[in-house]
């Protein structure tokens, strides 16, 4: 491998998980018309085992505004997503997986979930772009209890 095909190898993988990363803020903040930025127009998404997919953007973001949105204020979610095992398979194509752990809050019913799962990606450089191609996850453990339970807890931000 030259010094040149290196940096280029390095540059998409650094690219990708930037990429991945940018998908997570949207997801925490709601930033819909970003997300579309950063998704091929047939992406092909499974979350939760497959329970929810979809099979292109217009139907995927319809789904994430009605059930994820930060302006249902009920409701409190973050994703954080390390360990990203990337393979490029071509100058065009690349595959990944990341390990995620989701927190999630219904904040009127002080109902919590947690869940910790690996998302398989896949990416397409389009131009001069890497874009997810597929995303989904497959849980590994998830776990929900009431605070109610816990009477000392309090939210103090968020």
């Amino acid at each position: 491998m030259t010094d040149s095909e290196a940096l280029h190898r390095l540059l998409d993988l650094e690219a990708i998980r930037t990429l991945k990363h940018r998908y997570v803020r949207c997801m925490t903040q709601s930033r819909w018309d970003e997300m579309a930025t950063i998704l091929t127009p047939d992406v092909q998404t499974a979350y939760s085992d497959g329970k929810y997919s979809f099979d292109n953007r217009d139907d995927l973001l319809g789904f994430l505004r009605g059930t994820h949105d930060v302006a249902q204020s009920h409701v409190l979610a973050y994703w954080h997503v390390t360990m990203p095992e990337i393979n490029l398979i071509s100058a065009t194509q690349a595959t990944g997986v990341w390990a995620m752990y989701h927190f999630y809050l219904d904040k009127p019913a002080l109902q919590q979930q947690e869940m910790f799962a690996y998302y398989e990606d896949t990416y397409r450089k389009v131009g001069d772009v890497w874009l997810i191609a597929s995303t989904g996850y497959r849980r590994v453990m998830e776990q929900t209890f009431s605070r109610r339970d816990l009477p000392s807890m309090e939210l103090v931000a968020g």
